[in-house]
């Protein structure tokens, strides 16, 4: 059931009761304050309606937020308490102060700090996809498992066949690793040992190989039965050097569109910005700070290096970053600015709902 308040932003003074909470398996410890010094901690079974009935017996006729960190428990709590009309925040739990020399830690302090912050309006928060993006997100989680999985198999064979010198017996190339050459792995002559440890991981990687095209499939069949995923899909699929995988990564990783401020939190997101130290007339700018996704970033770049050959004026501005760099980094450092780029170009044909069209 998708929830019926998302919140983007909140002012405290439009709330009189805040409360903190750590969620684990079996418990709900939490926190309440007020705009004074009313301060209580209580710790209950972690059931998301004793913890409604709790703030609807003690605080009745009051305007209360809740907020708890990010974690395990997932979004169970948050989605019954919005039902519920109850404001509830998610935290990133990286956005939680700590002091250098703090040295205890438990629920309890935890609950009070994420009510502390909330009180005072300092609370940075994740805005929860709706329920269809949710599920988008775990069917590309699989993708990206049998993905993994595949590319693990084909190294454990690699390793494999240069510990044995097997090489040598090969007389095709294994870059592509295609039917043929699988057929020679498979008629190799080899110990026992090694054949049976070779035959192990050509059964893992048919075995990822298989599960990755039935994720596929289903992933594709997902998207047609959510006419507002897929309309999505067609925007990006109209961007040169975004195929399916990538645009389906990008909607599964960012959830629903309308809720993107500007294209630079889409490349904040993503980690395509640059690291900045700067003070007073200093101004330093190093690399990308890589934080997001990672698989996501991996795809975007290899999409820049598609789309720089599709379209001119991103093949320009690459040729135009490209010479302004030493010839050892330049090629690395344009294709991560047209990376950049089409970030950019993502955000607008999502937030302005429209086919891309070059100029």
């Amino acid at each position: 059931m998708t929830p019926n308040i998302c919140l983007t932003s909140y002012a405290p003074q439009d709330y009189n009761i805040f409360i903190g909470l750590d969620v684990d398996k079996n418990s709900f410890s939490f926190t309440v304050k007020d705009h004074t010094t009313m301060q209580r901690s209580k710790k209950i079974p972690s059931q998301p309606e004793a913890l409604y009935n709790y703030i609807q017996n003690n605080y009745p006729n009051q305007k209360v937020i809740c907020a708890y960190e990010a974690g395990p428990t997932g979004l169970h709590l948050h989605d019954y308490l919005t039902d519920k009309q109850l404001p509830c925040l998610v935290v990133p739990p990286i956005s939680i102060p700590h002091a250098p020399n703090e040295r205890v830690k438990n629920n309890r302090i935890d609950s009070i700090k994420i009510a502390e912050e909330l009180r005072c309006g300092k609370l940075k928060f994740i805005r929860v996809p709706p329920e269809a993006y949710r599920e988008l997100r775990h069917l590309v989680g699989i993708r990206e498992q049998y993905a993994q999985s595949r590319r693990a198999a084909k190294q454990r064979i690699k390793a494999l066949l240069l510990c044995a010198y097997l090489y040598p017996s090969l007389k095709d190339i294994e870059q592509n690793w295609s039917n043929h050459y699988i057929k020679q792995l498979q008629q190799i002559d080899c110990s026992f040992a090694v054949r049976q440890r070779l035959d192990m991981l050509l059964m893992d990687l048919d075995y990822a190989r298989k599960q990755t095209l039935l994720i596929l499939r289903q992933l594709k069949t997902f998207c047609e039965q959510h006419p507002g995923i897929n309309q999505y899909m067609k925007y990006l699929d109209s961007i040169p050097g975004i195929g399916f995988i990538t645009a389906v990564t990008v909607l599964a990783r960012i959830g629903d569109p309308q809720y993107l401020k500007n294209p630079r939190e889409l490349a904040a997101f993503i980690g395509l910005v640059p690291r900045e130290h700067s003070t007073g007339d200093h101004v330093f700018r190093g690399s990308i700070t890589h934080l997001g996704c990672r698989t996501l970033r991996s795809l975007l770049v290899e999409a820049a290096w598609v789309a720089i050959r599709h379209n001119v004026q991103l093949k320009e501005f690459y040729c135009r970053i490209r010479n302004k760099h030493h010839p050892l980094v330049g090629s690395n450092k344009a294709i991560v600015a047209v990376a950049r780029k089409l970030t950019q170009i993502i955000y607008r044909v999502l937030k302005e709902q429209r086919m891309y069209m070059a100029h």
